[in-house]
């Protein structure tokens, strides 16, 4: 029947504007976790991969490692900073680090952390100082590590590893993008509203025409 088939019709188009609607909200990327390790991967040389550079987000963070290999000079700091990605690249973070272990028996090296252009430690962490908690650098700030050895001799007996996060402080709103998911689901009811109204309209036609020729037939 023409209205079965009608119906059938607005069945799907509903079920497909449903579908548009909710299934972006439900994506969720995968946590990217590069390793990076002193003495192995170097960010500064001439030849670096940029697989290893260090920003973080949502979606990259890094395992800093150390297993008492020998460092270049240009090789022994490394700089990180918090990027989004795609929708979120106008959006603000911080740069956090969580020491997950610090083993170095001989205080033989000592890790520096500084922000942007500042020569000004805000944390260190060492032989002394090594059972340290999260902490986390500045708003949109770079977070530069360096790997600083206090004795050549011993830091083969010297490990650690730290987690390199970042956290958003800041949204950016984008109007023009509010406004098109606005205009988008006004769009998309306006247009279930006219199909809905178009065959409601052919059915009360075809329903009038049935009953004039039923009248027409009983007039004859």
């Amino acid at each position: 029947m023409p209205f079965e088939r009608s119906g059938r019709c607005l069945d799907r188009l509903l079920q497909s504007l449903l579908i548009c609607l909710c299934v972006p909200g439900h994506l969720v990327d995968a946590v990217e976790t590069v390793a990076y390790e002193f003495g192995k991967n170097c960010t500064s040389s001439p030849s670096s991969d940029r697989h290893y550079q260090g920003i973080v987000n949502e979606n990259r963070q890094l395992d800093v490692t150390y297993e008492g290999k020998t460092v270049n000079d240009y090789c022994a700091t490394i700089s990180f900073k918090g990027v989004g990605d795609g929708l979120s690249v106008r959006d603000e973070y911080k740069v956090c680090v969580t020491p997950v272990h610090f083993n170095d028996p001989s205080c033989a090296v000592q890790l520096n952390f500084t922000e942007n252009a500042s020569l000004d430690v805000f944390k260190s962490i060492d032989c002394v100082n090594y059972n340290v908690s999260k902490f986390c650098g500045g708003q949109k700030n770079l977070v530069f590590m360096e790997l600083k050895v206090l004795n050549e001799s011993e830091v083969s007996r010297a490990n650690f590893k730290l987690l390199v996060t970042a956290e958003k402080v800041y949204t950016y709103e984008d109007s023009s993008v509010a406004d098109s998911v606005v205009y988008y689901v006004v769009g998309a009811v306006i247009g279930v509203i006219i199909v809905v109204s178009f065959f409601g309209i052919r059915k009360f036609l075809a329903s009038r025409r049935k009953k004039r020729m039923q009248m027409q037939n009983q007039g004859n």
